[in-house]
């Protein structure tokens, strides 16, 4: 259980670690693909409208996923240190 813990944390951190340099450098996409620059989106040039969009909103929706993602992961780290607490527990009355 312990490890299959740390695995999970570790997946946590690295996946959410890639998700948030995609929405923070969105603006490279532009750089890679040139071509992407011709459009327009409600008026903006996309090449600005998109990255400013993947910056506020998007970094957002990650981060809010993040922090539940997290939330729950703590709340199954502080289940598996109880059930640890009452195995000593045990093992010291016995």
């Amino acid at each position: 259980m312990k490890e299959k813990l740390y695995r999970k944390e570790i997946w946590i951190t690295v996946i959410f670690s890639i998700l948030l340099l995609l929405m923070g450098h969105s603006a490279s996409i532009f750089v890679l693909f040139p071509s992407l620059q011709t459009g327009t989106l409600w008026g903006f040039p996309t090449q600005y409208i998109v990255p400013i969009l993947l910056g506020w909103f998007g970094l957002a929706a990650v981060c809010l996923v993040m922090a539940l993602v997290c939330n729950r992961f703590d709340d199954d780290m502080e289940e598996y240190a109880r059930s640890q607490e009452k195995k000593k527990a045990t093992v010291k009355e016995n």
